[in-house]
């Protein structure tokens, strides 16, 4: 949907050259959004996340199909595939001047730590380092404990972790799917709802809801508590509540998109591995 929606923006715009010049400027500025909050290099790491959801399925699959799964997958959700997603949703989402403050918000000394920390924690918040972390944790704060409450819902964070969970799975049984004789696929709608029925969404999302505050204190155990405090409050106000609603709408929707992709990318995969 977002590919489509930029080309239909600028097919638009032959016909109103004023508007051409507000998409250029928009989807330069999302751009730039997508670098600086630290989507661009978080998003590098999704494509292993996804290989690293099939690790469930060893020894229940042949290991040929695993590996097409695996490439497949790294395909439909590399990081250049999820940006031309993610990208255009904002530009659409986002008005210019929404984008700018936000730029320029991130771009200040706060914006800049708190993003660099999420960049860092994108790469190695495994569970072997989370284990290691909340071993040797000290108590938490309730004021800490608070703001890293009030930043989980400012920045809608179950929804974006729920919907990342239930696309990597979508999209390992999409690939799953693709494997089975043409007269014996059931379809990316069946699936999805076979999906909620064994994963029911309020069941996630209370399992994410759980998992994020300690996964949370690991993310930023080296933001202080000022610096903390003042994401929340970026991340509450008008403007920040519409750039995370623009971002988490965007993320979704690439999400699902790459998703769905998986199966598109398989028929080759498989043909390499000589399945």
């Amino acid at each position: 949907m977002p590919l489509r929606l930029a080309a239909a923006i600028l097919a638009l715009a032959l016909f109103a050259p004023p508007g051409h010049a507000q998409s250029t400027q928009s989807l330069e500025l999302a751009g730039r959004l997508y670098v600086r909050s630290g989507l661009a290099a978080q998003m590098k790491f999704v494509p292993a996340q996804f290989e690293q959801g099939l690790e469930d399925y060893r020894g229940k699959l042949p290991d040929e199909v695993l590996a097409a799964l695996a490439e497949s997958g790294k395909k439909a959700f590399a990081a250049d595939a999820l940006r031309d997603e993610i990208v255009p949703v904002l530009a659409q989402k986002l008005p210019p001047a929404d984008m700018k403050k936000t730029l320029a918000w991130l771009g200040g000394p706060v914006g800049r730590r708190v993003t660099r920390a999420e960049e860092s924690a994108a790469g190695n918040t495994t569970q072997e380092n989370m284990r290691a972390y909340l071993e040797s944790e000290k108590p938490t704060k309730p004021e800490r404990a608070g703001s890293i409450a009030d930043l989980i819902e400012a920045t809608n964070a179950v929804e974006v972790g729920a919907s990342f969970i239930e696309a990597i799975s979508l999209g390992i049984a999409v690939g799953m799917d693709s494997t089975q004789p043409v007269e014996k696929r059931i379809g990316v709608s069946n699936l999805r709802a076979r999906l909620r029925a064994v994963m029911p969404p309020e069941k996630v999302r209370a399992t994410v809801g759980a998992m994020l505050p300690p996964m949370y204190r690991y993310i930023y155990r080296n933001t202080g508590d000022a610096d903390l405090a003042a994401y929340v409050k970026f991340s509450r106000s008008p403007l920040g509540q519409r750039y995370n609603e623009a971002a988490t709408a965007a993320l979704v929707a690439a999400l699902a998109g790459a998703s769905v992709r998986v199966g598109e990318a398989l028929p080759a995969a498989a043909e390499r591995k000589q399945i």
